[in-house]
């Protein structure tokens, strides 16, 4: 037995040596109350871009020292451990077993990240011991039918305190994973570099950004400064070809680059000095304007004989008036008599005129 365990010691240690000889970095992680289904899961999605290894703590301690890893780095190496063997540099190697976290049951004891919330619905047990169970957490119940129904939204445990016994049986009862659980990359070693899990983790896209930014910022002050690179080079030569062709358009300097400018340029003077200047106008369209002119004035000349004629007669019915008046004798008034006798008198006299 004890040389079985030699052996296998033996062979683990120089499994181990060999895999450190052959990536570029070696991660260390915590297995402690890491499923092992996820474990699996996770060993899964790795495949082709790292090795997952588990041994024991002695083993892999005795494997490192001989291939010169130090102290520093081994004294970190505690508890249940899975030792990660990668290519891929060590804040990728975080950043991706960050995203492959998943959820578990909630234990008794552990302290709630966020509030634990049992919905309300169907709970698919049926009435029996479940239904003291569910109580006992707090949980409010009514039956209708088969199962035992939810009455509401029930917060069981609200963020930073301790999951109960009871509450961690009625969670498990109902099926709600409600814990947070990845697998814990506590240290990684690219060469001499020994890189803690404060730093490696961070907000990958955000830092991405933020190069890009002082990226685009150095750039730009580089090229407005003056300063030529070969990151900049094809900008400032394109600058002083634009500049130096609109000189020669400017100074009508005529090459290969600048013709089509140049004669768009007068094409474009021609086309306003064209607008400005009249066109000459043909001997027949000459005569036709010059008989359109005599009807014109003619037309002209008509209206005003006629206003002439008609204020002439306007004066000439107004002198006719008073001679018309004139002639009419308006008829005179016989006397009248004063007596009878003068009445009796008045016949006679008109009969001696007849």
């Amino acid at each position: 037995m004890t040389s079985h365990n030699f052996e296998w010691k033996k062979n683990q240690v120089e499994e181990l040596k060999a895999l450190v000889s052959n990536h570029a970095v070696v991660a260390v992680a915590e297995l402690d109350r890491f499923p092992a289904s996820m474990f699996q899961i996770l060993r899964k999605a790795l495949k082709g871009k790292a090795v997952m290894k588990v041994s024991k703590n002695r083993v892999i301690k005795k494997a490192f020292e001989d291939q010169g890893i130090g102290s520093d780095f081994l004294d970190k190496i505690l508890g249940s451990v899975v030792v990660i063997f990668t290519d891929m540099n060590p804040f990728e190697l975080y950043t991706f077993i960050k995203k492959n976290e998943g959820k578990t049951f909630a234990s008794s004891g552990m302290i709630a990240e966020n509030d634990i919330v049992v919905p309300a619905g169907d709970s698919g047990l049926p009435p029996g011991p479940a239904l003291s169970e569910l109580k006992a957490a707090g949980i409010k119940t009514k039956l209708e039918g088969p199962t035992i129904q939810i009455a509401k939204d029930c917060v069981v445990t609200k963020k930073g305190e301790v999951i109960t016994p009871e509450v961690a049986s009625a969670l498990q009862k109902l099926e709600i994973k409600t814990v947070n659980v990845r697998l814990n990359l506590t240290n990684a070693l690219e060469g001499k570099d020994i890189f803690a899990r404060d730093i490696l983790d961070i907000d990958t896209e955000q830092v991405f950004n933020d190069f890009v930014s002082a990226h685009n910022k150095a750039f730009n002050l580089a090229f407005n400064s003056g300063i030529v690179m070969p990151q900049n080079i094809e900008l400032f030569i394109a600058k002083a070809f634009t500049n130096s062709k609109a000189l020669a358009i400017e100074a009508g300097i005529m090459n290969n680059e600048t013709v089509k400018d140049l004669l768009g340029k007068a094409n474009i003077q021609a086309s306003a000095l064209k607008s400005m200047v009249k066109e000459p106008v043909s001997a027949k369209e000459a005569g036709d304007e010059a008989k359109e002119e005599v009807k014109a004035e003619e037309k002209e000349e008509n209206k005003e004989e006629v206003k002439e004629e008609s204020k002439e007669e306007a004066k000439d019915e107004v002198k006719e008036e008073p001679k018309e008046e004139a002639g009419k004798e308006e008829p005179k008034e016989e006397p009248k008599p004063d007596s009878e006798e003068e009445a009796s008198e008045i016949p006679e006299k008109t009969e001696e005129k007849a």
